[in-house]
């Protein structure tokens, strides 16, 4: 195994700029949760639910968790009103879970509040200035897509040699 260095060298202001922007998000992100009534995983849960409907195993693949700690997210998601069970479209035996409308757009809000920020911003950056951080926050994001990549399969590979 490499040896992992003690510190981390050459951070940039570009890069601690970063990472501060990473650390509020996860912040924000808490203070949601927190005002949700929620806790992480029941926070990571509906995020996806968000997105599309699942089944109760697939949220448990998406979230790393076994069936039977999905299926208890799923149930305090229910009792908590921001989720609801329903028959599955085409097969009846499953069901899906489905985020209810209200939490959606109350999670919308919020979102809604970080693009007015964003806007706020970028009002008084010229048109280059607004193009070139566009292109910095797409090219660092391709290459942290291609990072987590990269972690995802070395984890798979470490789970499998387990």
């Amino acid at each position: 195994m490499a040896e992992m260095p003690s510190t981390v060298t050459g951070v940039t202001d570009h890069a601690r700029a970063l990472r501060r922007i990473v650390r509020l998000h996860g912040e924000v992100r808490s203070q949601m949760r927190r005002l949700m009534g929620l806790k992480d995983t029941d926070y990571a849960a509906l995020a996806l639910l968000m997105r599309r409907p699942m089944g109760p195993t697939e949220l448990a693949r998406a979230l790393h968790l076994s069936t039977a700690s999905a299926t208890a997210v799923v149930d305090r998601l229910v009792a908590t009103g921001h989720a609801v069970r329903e028959p599955h479209p085409q097969d009846r035996r499953r069901t899906v879970v489905r985020a209810v409308e209200s939490s959606r757009e109350w999670a919308m809000a919020e979102v809604q509040h970080m693009v007015g920020l964003v806007g706020e911003v970028l009002a008084d950056a010229s048109e280059e200035e607004s193009a070139a951080v566009l292109r910095f926050l797409e090219r660092t994001a391709a290459h942290m897509e291609a990072w987590r990549d990269d972690l995802a399969v070395r984890a798979d590979r470490r789970e499998d040699a387990a």
